[in-house]
C-alpha cells in the first residue's frame, strides 16, 4: 500500500544575488509512517566546489546543515499525529535567510519512503537519469558560469560550431577573437562502465580536435579538455584513463581533471594576456 511522501530537495545557495544554487540533499517526511529522514551529499563533493568556484565554505557550510537536518529528524522522531508532523516538515522546509534553501514542498505516493528517497535523491542530486551528452552539457555550463565572475571572461566564452572541409563539429566554450579561435575548452564525462566505450569517446574528440588542427581551424595548444573520470575505477578502466590521457599528451592536447576548476580558469585566463 502507497503512503504520501511529502520531500523537499536542499539547495546550497552561497550568493543570493546571482539566485543560483545546487541541489545537494533531498529531506523527506511520510506523515503517515511517522517517517521523517534526508540524505545529503559528500562535503567534499566537487561539484558543488566546482560550480561555484569555492575550495573551502562548501564542507565547513556542509557540516552546519548536516546537524540542522540531524537535529529536526531527532525532533521529528518525537512528534505524536500525523498532521503535527506534515505541519513540522512545512516550517521546517520553509523559506529562510540562509545559505541553505529548500525547494517549495512536492509530494509523491511510495510503498517505501526510504526507497523513494533514495530514487529522488539519485534523480535530482546525483543526476543519474543523466546521459553522456547531459552530463557534460552540465559540465560546460558549470565551467560559464565560474568563468563569468572573472573580470574581463563574462561572457567571453560561447558555444561555437567548427566547420571545416572534414572537421565539423560544436564545442561549447570558445573565445575568439577577429574570428579566429583563441582558447576553446570542452568537458568530457566518463560514464560508460565498459573501458572501451570510454576510449571510443575520447578518440572521437581527440580526432576531431586534431583533423581542425590540420585544417587550420585551430591550434591544439588552445583547447583544454576536462576529464570527469569514475569515482572508484576499476583496473580497466583506471587502465583505459592512462592511455587517454598519454594520447592526448601524444597530440599536445591539454586535459585537466574536472575537479581542477583552478587549471581550467587559468586556461581560460590566457585570452587576457594576448588580448
Amino acid at each position: 500500500m502507497t503512503t504520501p511522501c511529502l520531500y523537499s530537495i536542499v539547495r546550497y545557495a552561497p550568493y543570493a544575488e546571482s539566485e543560483e544554487f545546487a541541489n545537494i540533499g533531498v529531506v523527506m517526511c511520510a506523515p503517515k509512517e511517522n517517517f521523517f529522514n534526508f540524505q545529503i551529499t559528500k562535503r567534499n563533493d566537487s561539484r558543488v566546489r566546482g560550480f561555484f568556484h569555492d575550495d573551502g565554505i562548501f564542507p565547513v557550510a556542509k557540516d552546519t546543515i548536516q546537524r540542522e537536518l540531524q537535529f529536526a529528524k531527532s525532533q521529528a522522531s518525537q512528534i505524536i499525529g500525523h498532521q503535527q508532523l506534515a505541519q513540522f516538515f512545512r516550517y521546517f522546509t520553509s523559506k529562510k535567510e540562509s545559505i541553505f534553501q529548500f525547494s517549495s514542498t512536492r509530494v509523491v505516493l511510495s510503498a517505501n519512503p526510504n526507497e523513494e528517497l533514495e530514487n529522488i535523491y539519485n534523480r535530482y542530486v546525483n543526476h543519474s537519469d543523466y546521459t553522456k551528452e547531459r552530463r557534460e552539457d552540465v559540465l560546460a555550463r558549470e565551467i560559464k558560469r565560474s568563468i563569468d565572475r572573472i573580470d574581463g571572461l563574462k561572457n567571453a566564452f560561447k558555444p561555437e560550431s567548427i566547420d571545416g572541409f572534414y572537421a565539423k563539429f560544436t564545442m561549447p566554450l570558445v573565445a575568439k577573437k577577429q574570428n579566429l579561435i583563441q582558447c576553446a575548452i570542452k568537458p568530457l564525462a566518463f560514464t560508460q562502465s565498459e573501458p572501451g566505450k570510454m576510449m571510443e569517446h575520447s578518440d572521437t574528440w581527440v580526432m576531431r580536435i586534431t583533423r581542425a588542427a590540420e585544417e587550420n581551424l585551430l591550434a591544439t595548444e588552445d583547447i583544454l579538455f576536462t576529464l570527469e573520470v569514475p569515482d572508484s575505477p576499476s583496473a580497466g578502466q583506471r587502465k583505459v584513463i592512462d592511455t587517454i590521457k598519454r594520447t592526448m599528451d601524444a597530440k599536445k592536447i591539454n586535459h585537466t581533471s574536472a575537479d581542477n576548476l583552478r587549471d581550467t580558469i587559468d586556461f581560460a585566463k590566457k585570452i587576457l594576456i594576448h588580448s
